[in-house]
């Protein structure tokens, strides 16, 4: 069994090295490191980035905005046969011209799988990401957690964790051709 929960925050660039360097020093007070491995997380290439265009236009002017997506820190903890596993996810947006709304919808995916790539579950998550003032870059950090329950003599190495963004057969086509 494999349940998923998320928080999101979007962050300017101090608040996000403030978080960043709060998590080292909790880090730090950890009692004892824990010498199991963690699952492997990786960014599907194809999925990793997304132009999402108003209407039929396919012109730099039709843009609402550009979205990417990155994994951040990775931390486990095993109970018995259960690993909780918390994965910050980055989505960074830059709006386009034709994005009045100052507004990006972003749908990303996280999936766990087997080390054979056979996908156990996946969950796809909606955030919306504003651009406040003028600002035309924004990026929003998210964590997720997920609950995996151990078989037999598994660990964190037996698992994969797949993020990508959400995208439609014509997003997928237009990455592949563009990136």
């Amino acid at each position: 069994m494999i349940a998923f929960s998320s928080r999101f925050n979007v962050l300017r660039p101090s608040r996000l090295f403030l978080g960043l360097a709060a998590g080292l020093v909790l880090a730090g007070c950890a009692s004892e490191p824990e010498t199991r491995p963690c699952p492997q997380a990786v960014v599907l290439s194809d999925a990793s980035r997304q132009v999402k265009f108003s209407g039929q236009g396919r012109d730099l002017t039709d843009v609402l905005f550009e979205a990417s997506i990155e994994t951040g820190r990775l931390i486990c903890e095993y109970d018995e046969n259960v690993l909780d596993v918390d994965l910050q996810v980055q989505v960074i947006a830059a709006r386009g011209p034709a994005n009045s709304d100052r507004l990006a919808n972003v749908s990303y995916f996280v999936a766990v799988a087997r080390s054979d790539q056979s996908v156990l579950a996946r969950q796809s998550f909606d955030i919306a990401i504003p651009f406040p003032g003028n600002r035309t870059r924004v990026s929003g950090l998210e964590e997720i957690g997920q609950v995996i329950t151990l078989q037999g003599d598994e660990d964190g190495g037996d698992y994969r964790i797949y993020v990508g963004l959400d995208l439609t057969r014509e997003e997928l086509e237009y990455n592949r051709a563009n990136y």
